[in-house]
């Protein structure tokens, strides 16, 4: 990839060139070709400076992942806007409350949520992705079909008619992450910083080049679809969304499409590789990418009987993927560190050191302290949170809130959320621990575990799991964590709830406050 300066959507508007007429950009609807891709967002860009959003202004994007919201995505970096994408499941009061504090000039939209967006928008204009004004030629640019034909032959598509070009340190999207006041979280990244996401996706995914492509499942509001698709889009591969996570379906694509890197949480894999994978062709799937969570030794042992390469991250909305930290399928089986997160990508750096300590002293190997990240696609602070950006940015590192280790050859092993350590008779336990032996127990699909107040221990811990079998009772799952030999006494579970699913919170993250409130 050569940026030479160029902006992120030009960027995305050079590679739609380099697609031409083949499929660039798929949805269950539409298959956008290069070119029609490129048109789209030149238009999109239009639509957005004509409804009055000027340059630096906020556009939210109330959407699931689709090609119409990509391309209106990219059409408000074009307009010189910063774009925002809204967690769709969060409360009208709370996307209400998100908006405003953004304040917004403009929400973009899911046709079928009109309702949703009528009752959130307040006094800012919204359009629907369906609105006519979306297909209208901008006035500026002759003709317009003409010119984009010649900017795609050519092999690039370098103007930007309607909005002009902002430089690489302007803003350009605000990602929002679980915030521990109920409002999210925005973390700020300009064209450069995303720029080096792009870059560093080259290591992350083993290599991207246009005959690649990727399977996209989660909500563009997740942070995994920056670290995702922009690498893969600016790179010319072909992406592939289906906004809703069905296996059959995730599975049937993956052949169809010739999907060669899939990314997926463990607990999706697990399902997916529950049904009749040997059925389906998936000669093209070269790597699959695991993040989220610790995968167990079965998870990595069945992905292996599939995929050549197993890539296991550690990635954050505010680290981006030049910050981020991989682990390879060398490490994660060739050395059996089936829970290591790895080390840092190229150019990056990480370090451990006391929660309550100074970022510049670092503590030694096998000692437990707070994840700190450094890299080039390190977010550049907080939306309209100045005393956050403060306490998390700190001399060039970013404090994660996250605990971890680094063993004797320096990979990564995550332990927990600082905020997530369960005192229980005056013993710190990570729930996180726990979470990874009852996760060995084949019958077992998915489980959190958490602290609940107590009056003799001050927390108790408890379990809550999604079990594969409806046979399995809780007293099996307590003798499992007894017998396991790994877990002291007082770390094993006081009861076991099995349920048919656990709580997520609008950014899809497990919800454990769900878990600790009283039933």
């Amino acid at each position: 990839m050569n940026s030479a300066g160029r902006s992120l959507d030009q960027l995305f508007l050079d590679a739609c060139g380099q697609r031409g007429e083949t499929d660039f950009i798929v949805d269950p609807v539409l298959r956008l070709s290069g070119r029609r891709a490129a048109e789209l967002t030149q238009r999109a860009a239009a639509a957005i400076t004509a409804a009055g959003v000027e340059r630096g202004r906020v556009v939210a994007f109330l959407c699931r992942a689709s090609a119409p919201h990509l391309v209106s995505w990219f059409g408000a970096l074009a307009a010189g806007a910063v774009a925002c994408n809204l967690h769709a499941r969060e409360s009208v009061a709370g996307l209400a409350d998100t908006l405003a504090w953004l304040d917004a000039a403009l929400l973009v939209y899911d046709d079928d949520l009109h309702e949703l967006a009528l009752q959130i928008a307040g006094s800012v204009p919204a359009i629907a992705l369906g609105d006519e004004r979306w297909r209208r030629r901008p006035a500026s640019s002759g003709d317009f079909d003409e010119a984009v034909k010649q900017r795609t032959e050519a092999g690039a598509l370098p103007a930007r008619d309607a909005a002009g070009s902002a430089g690489l340190d302007a803003l350009a999207a605000i990602v929002l992450s679980s915030g521990s006041t109920g409002r999210p979280k925005g973390a700020m990244h300009t064209h450069r910083t995303l720029i080096e996401t792009t870059r560093a996706g080259q290591q992350l995914y083993s290599g991207i080049g246009p005959q690649d492509s990727t399977l996209v499942t989660m909500a563009p509001s997740f942070a995994a679809w920056i670290h995702v698709v922009l690498p893969y889009v600016v790179m010319g591969a072909k992406v592939v969304f289906d906004p809703v996570f069905e296996p059959q379906q995730f599975l049937d694509a993956l052949a169809r499409e010739r999907i060669t890197m899939a990314p997926a949480v463990p607990t999706m894999w697990r399902r997916v590789l529950a049904l009749d994978v040997a059925a389906v062709d998936l000669s093209a799937l070269r790597v699959v990418s695991i993040s989220g969570e610790a995968p167990a030794r079965s998870d990595l042992e069945a992905l292996a009987r599939i995929c050549p390469t197993i890539n296991a991250l550690y990635l954050a909305s505010e680290g981006g993927n030049a910050a981020g930290v991989f682990a390879s399928t060398d490490t994660l089986i060739g050395r059996g560190k089936t829970a290591a997160s790895g080390r840092s990508v190229s150019g990056a750096a990480l370090r451990i050191v006391d929660p309550a300590g100074d970022v510049d002293a670092p503590l030694g190997a096998g000692e437990v302290g707070e994840i700190c990240l450094r890299g080039a696609s390190l977010s550049i602070g907080y939306w309209r949170d100045e005393a956050l950006t403060a306490q998390r940015f700190v001399g060039g590192w970013w404090r994660s809130g996250d605990l971890g280790r680094l063993d004797a050859d320096g990979d990564l092993f995550v332990e927990g959320r600082i905020d997530n350590l369960i005192n229980t008779g005056g013993m710190k336990v990570h729930a996180e621990e726990i979470e990874r032996v009852l996760l060995t127990h084949p019958g077992v699909l998915n489980v959190a575990v958490v602290g609940v107040a107590d009056p003799e221990w001050g927390q108790r811990i408890e379990a809550h799991v999604v079990a594969r079998d409806a046979a399995l009772d809780a007293d099996e799952l307590i003798r499992h964590c007894r017998e396991a030999g790994s877990l002291a006494r007082y770390k094993v579970p006081k009861a076991v709830h099995l349920c048919r699913e656990l709580p997520l919170g609008p950014t899809g993250k497990l919800y454990r406050r769900a878990l600790r409130s009283p039933q």
